[in-house]
């Protein structure tokens, strides 16, 4: 079986923690392969800033959550020890650098140079992506950060969006909702208006060809 391996960074487990929770549950009826995920300091100082400053529920039940939930055999929590940081020197990770971040300065002490949060979670992913040796593992980013993806493309780290986590883990751990959620998303592109945004096809769906569940007596309210 494959071993899903995952990054999780602040932003996911604040506008996600629905799906994570998910990920993490234990369930007879799955074929469940080996996950694992790697909670670096950067997202539980995050996490703890949200939480007390910017008085965030989510932020505060990602923290509930990391620290008080016993999780089934086949999933793995790996929380980074912050000593872990002292031990990898900037210059191991700028060895890594693929191309220039034209908003900040990689060198340290410049008037322009990259927060420290920053610099802390680029060496936890330059760690487990390209220094800690591969054990047949594939480690990827999970961030809705646009900062941080910029920032991982600059120092060839994987990255994915929640999104694309959760159909990936759905589709290798839970088969059955995997193909349940591709069957709607076939059928709803089939009544949708296809049109491009960003760069990105789109579909915005026919309101009028929306088939909705039965009701009991009464008029629909349209929009």
């Amino acid at each position: 079986m494959s071993q899903l391996c995952y990054i999780l960074d602040a932003s996911c487990m604040e506008k996600g923690i629905g799906n994570v929770k998910r990920w993490f549950e234990g369930d007879q009826n799955r074929q469940f392969s080996q996950i694992s995920f790697y909670i670096p300091t950067f997202t539980l100082q995050e996490l703890d800033f949200l939480k007390y400053r910017r008085n965030s529920y989510t932020a505060k039940e990602a923290l509930r959550f990391i620290d008080g939930t016993d999780f089934p055999q086949s999933v793995d929590l790996i929380i980074e020890f912050p000593e872990l940081l002292d031990t990898i020197p900037w210059s191991n990770v700028l060895e890594h650098q693929a191309f220039e971040v034209p908003e900040f300065d990689l060198k340290p002490n410049s008037p322009h140079s990259l927060p420290r949060r920053l610099r802390n979670l680029l060496k936890s992913c330059t760690y487990k992506c390209h220094l800690e040796g591969s054990n047949n593992q594939t480690w990827t980013l999970v961030t809705e950060d646009p900062q941080i993806r910029r920032l991982a493309d600059a120092f060839g780290i994987p990255h994915c969006s929640l999104v694309a986590a959760d159909q990936e883990i759905c589709k290798k751990l839970d088969k059955r909702a995997f193909q349940q959620s591709v069957k709607f998303s076939d059928s709803l592109k089939k009544t949708s208006v296809k049109g491009s945004s960003g760069g990105k096809d789109v579909y915005r769906a026919k309101f009028d060809q929306v088939m909705y569940a039965s009701r009991g007596p009464g008029n629909l309210w349209k929009p």
